[in-house]
C-alpha cells in the first residue's frame, strides 16, 4: 500500500472517529473527569485501547484496594492483545495492587493465597521479578521465589531465601521434635515435661492454632494444688492431700467435701505443723452446728493424737487415725459415709492399696501427685502401657495389676 494511500485510509478513520457520536461522548466525559463514562463510550466507538487507558486511569485515584484492582481487572480487558507494551503495564500495576493488599490485610483464606499467586503471574510476566518472589515468599512458596529471583539476577534477595530457607526447614526439624517429645511424654505419664514440649513447638510453628489449643487443654487438667481424689472400680473413692490447710464443709473448694445441709460451706479446719508431736490440729471454722470432740463443743484448736472420732454438727462423724506424718479420715456417719481423705506430707509415698485394692502407692512433688507401682507389676495409663510411675491429671484412667483407678 503507498504511502499516501495510506494517508488517506487513516484520514478517513480520524474523520469516522470525529463524527462517532460515542467517541465525541467518550471525549466530553474525559473531560469532565467521568473516567468510567469515558471508558465505555471509547469501547462502543471501538477504541479499545483507549478504554483500557482510561479504566488505568481509574485505578490511580481508586481510594481503596478493591476499587484500584477492580479497575485494573477492566483496563486488562479492554487492553488490545497486540498492544504488548500497554498490556504488561496494566499486569504489572494489576500484580502490584494485588500484593500491596495481601501485605496490607495478610493472608487468612486460600483465597487470598489464590490472589498472591495470581499477583505473582503477573508481576512475572511482566519481568517484575522482585515484587514477583515478594509474592511467592509471602505465601511461604520458596522455591518459586527462588526462580524468581534467579531469573531476575537478584543474587542477595537468591541468597537471603535460600538461608530463609535452611532456617524453615531447621524449624520446621524442631517442630516435628518437639511434638513427637510431647506424644511421648505425655502418654508416659510425663506431664510436666509435655507441657515443655508443647511450649517448644508453640515456639516454633507458624501456625500455632493447634498447638496453643493442647496446651490450653494440657492446663486445664493439670493437678498443682497438692490434692487429688481417685475413685476405684467398686470402691468408694479417697482423696489424698498435702496441704497445711485441710477444709470441711459444703463449699466445693473444701478437700473434705459434704453434702449435707446441716453441715456449714466452711465447717472446720485442720492445721498441719511440721516439727510437732502435735502435728495435726482440729478447730472449728466458724460452724452454724459446732464441732464436737467426746459430744463436746470445741474451740480453739484440739490436736488428733492416734485414732479417735469428732462430729460436724449432728449428722457426721469422722473417725481419724494418725500414722507418724500421715493422717487418714473417714466418714463413719452421715450421707457421705465411707468417704475418705488422707492427709500426706510432700513428698512421702502412701501406699493406697487397702483403699483402691490396687498396688500402688502415690506421693506429691510441688503439689502435683505421682502415682508408683513395684517393678513387675503391669501400670497402663489411658489404656497404654506406662513405666512404673506416672505424673496424675485429671481425666486419667490408672489400671495397676488389673485394677481401674479413675482420677476425678
Amino acid at each position: 500500500m503507498s504511502t499516501e494511500r495510506c494517508g488517506i485510509e487513516s484520514g478517513v478513520g480520524f474523520f469516522k472517529r470525529l463524527f462517532s457520536s460515542n467517541y465525541r461522548a467518550a471525549l466530553n466525559a474525559e473531560a469532565a473527569g467521568q473516567l468510567e463514562l469515558a471508558a465505555e463510550h471509547y469501547a462502543r466507538a471501538g477504541q479499545y485501547d483507549a478504554a483500557a487507558r482510561m479504566h488505568a486511569e481509574r485505578a490511580k485515584r481508586a481510594e481503596s484496594y478493591s476499587a484500584e484492582i477492580s479497575a485494573l481487572r477492566d483496563a486488562l480487558h479492554w487492553a488490545p492483545d497486540d498492544m504488548v507494551e500497554l498490556r504488561a503495564e496494566i499486569r504489572a500495576a494489576l500484580g502490584k495492587a494485588l500484593l500491596s493488599r495481601a501485605q496490607s490485610e495478610g493472608i487468612g483464606t486460600q483465597r487470598d493465597r489464590q490472589r498472591v499467586q495470581e499477583a505473582a503471574a503477573h508481576l512475572l510476566a511482566c519481568g517484575e521479578y522482585a515484587d514477583a518472589g515478594a509474592a511467592w515468599e509471602l505465601i511461604g512458596n520458596q522455591g518459586e521465589a527462588i526462580k524468581a529471583y534467579k531469573q531476575g539476577g537478584l543474587i542477595d534477595k537468591l541468597e537471603a531465601v535460600l538461608d530463609s530457607d535452611e532456617e524453615r526447614t531447621s524449624a520446621a526439624r524442631e517442630l516435628r521434635e518437639a511434638f513427637a517429645d510431647y506424644e511421648l511424654h505425655y502418654s508416659g505419664g510425663m506431664r510436666d515435661v509435655a507441657r515443655d514440649d508443647l511450649l517448644r513447638c508453640v515456639a516454633e510453628a507458624e501456625q500455632k492454632g493447634e498447638y496453643r489449643r493442647l496446651l490450653d487443654e494440657l492446663e486445664s487438667t493439670l493437678i498443682t494444688g497438692g490434692r487429688v481424689t481417685l475413685q476405684p472400680r467398686q470402691k468408694q473413692p479417697v482423696t489424698l492431700c498435702c496441704n497445711t490447710e485441710i477444709l470441711m464443709g459444703r463449699d466445693q473448694l473444701c478437700d473434705l467435701l459434704l453434702r449435707s445441709g446441716n453441715v456449714s460451706r466452711r465447717h472446720a479446719e485442720i492445721s498441719v505443723r511440721d516439727g510437732s508431736d502435735e502435728r495435726f490440729l482440729l478447730s472449728d471454722a466458724g460452724s452454724r452446728n459446732g464441732t464436737h470432740v467426746g459430744g463436746m463443743p470445741i474451740s480453739g484448736a484440739v490436736p488428733l493424737i492416734d485414732s479417735g472420732s469428732f462430729d460436724l454438727g449432728d449428722e457426721y462423724t469422722v473417725d481419724y487415725q494418725v500414722d507418724g506424718r500421715q493422717l487418714s479420715l473417714e466418714v463413719s456417719r452421715g450421707m457421705d459415709r465411707g468417704k475418705q481423705l488422707i492427709v500426706v506430707a510432700e513428698g512421702d509415698s502412701v501406699d493406697l492399696q487397702q483403699q483402691t485394692g490396687a498396688p500402688v502407692r502415690l506421693r506429691f512433688e510441688r503439689g502435683r501427685p505421682f502415682v508408683q507401682v513395684a517393678d513387675g507389676v503391669a501400670l497402663t495409663l489411658n489404656n497404654e502401657p506406662c513405666a512404673t510411675g506416672a505424673q496424675l491429671i485429671h481425666g486419667d484412667l490408672v489400671v495397676a495389676d488389673g485394677r481401674e483407678i479413675e482420677v476425678a
